[in-house]
């Protein structure tokens, strides 16, 4: 009797419904990996924020004590304008020179689907590698960079580039580029093919020039697709950490500490491992409203 009763009751369950329930079955594994290696991590962080917890001492409650902290390190509104120059730097340059790359590759050249394939290597070495690689064309004495500029007569005597403010942060924003600029290239690449080519067509029989329908067609039309690849790199550069930690060390002085160094150094150099949690809620913060603030003012519904 039971066994009937529940057969019947299995056949008045939609088909659907017992197919979605199976899908959510074979799904839940991967939710509770997912979860707890993503979601667990970033609750724990935010706990670890709101307590004074140092290395050997009882962890004690304090609140939003930590973020207060924050605007009391030394130089802080330092890190904070350093860090939002690079992001805006690396990001436009990223951005500009991917588009002109995608631009031409989507011309269907000769040889660009080698230059695909090639422009994948930066973005497949590890950082480390590419920090380690142009820490060394950067050398004073080694690097080909020097080497190169003492050869064409633009520089006398060895100049040791990462002991100064400014060629310093160059040095970072470079190879910043360098590692991100494939997949901004990929991403374009892949917004351009999704315009009608007939709209192209139409103004070449018009008369316009391939300057005018890029400012014109392209442009207008790959503007959604530059609104997310702005706000990916902006996350990518808000959270830059190991190249500058391999090129630089924050330095010369702090002028290139940016907020996820300083996080670092207050976590495991200072052990203060409430403060440097509350430092990185306050980058991500940070990504927030500046991703929300160029997606309202840039972002316009494409119609064709």
């Amino acid at each position: 009797m039971v066994n009937m009763y529940l057969n019947n009751r299995k056949k008045e369950i939609p088909l659907s419904l017992r197919r979605n329930s199976f899908n959510l079955n074979m799904m839940l594994p991967a939710i509770v990996f997912i979860l707890f290696v993503m979601v667990f991590p970033v609750i724990y962080s935010f706990v670890m924020s709101l307590f004074d917890w140092r290395l050997g001492k009882t962890p004690k409650f304090i609140g939003i004590e930590n973020y207060i902290n924050i605007f009391k390190i030394p130089d802080i509104a330092h890190s904070v304008w350093i860090t939002v120059l690079f992001a805006l730097v690396v990001t436009a340059l990223a951005i500009v020179f991917g588009l002109f790359l995608a631009v031409l590759l989507n011309m269907d050249l000769r040889g660009s689907n080698l230059i695909m394939a090639l422009l994948l290597i930066p973005w497949a070495l590890p950082p480390v590698v590419v920090g380690l690689m142009w820490k060394w064309i950067f050398s004073p004495r080694l690097g080909t960079f020097n080497n190169i500029l003492i050869a064409m007569g633009l520089l006398n005597n060895f100049r040791e580039w990462q002991s100064e403010q400014w060629p310093a942060f160059i040095m970072i924003v470079l190879t910043t580029v360098y590692k991100i600029l494939p997949i901004t290239v990929f991403l374009l690449s892949a917004s351009l093919k999704t315009i009608p080519k007939e709209l192209y067509e139409a103004a070449g029989v018009d008369g316009m020039s391939p300057v005018g329908r890029f400012f014109s067609i392209t442009l207008p039309l790959v503007r959604p697709s530059m609104v997310i690849v702005f706000i990916l790199l902006s996350v990518e550069t808000f959270k830059a950490f190991d190249l500058i930690y391999i090129l630089t060390r924050g330095g010369p002085g702090n002028f290139t500490s940016v907020l996820n160094y300083i996080s670092y150094l207050y976590s495991f150099t200072f052990m203060k491992f409430g403060l440097g949690a509350a430092i990185a809620f306050f980058v991500s913060l940070l990504i927030i409203i500046i991703s929300v603030f160029y997606y309202r003012i840039t972002y316009r519904e494409v119609r064709y």
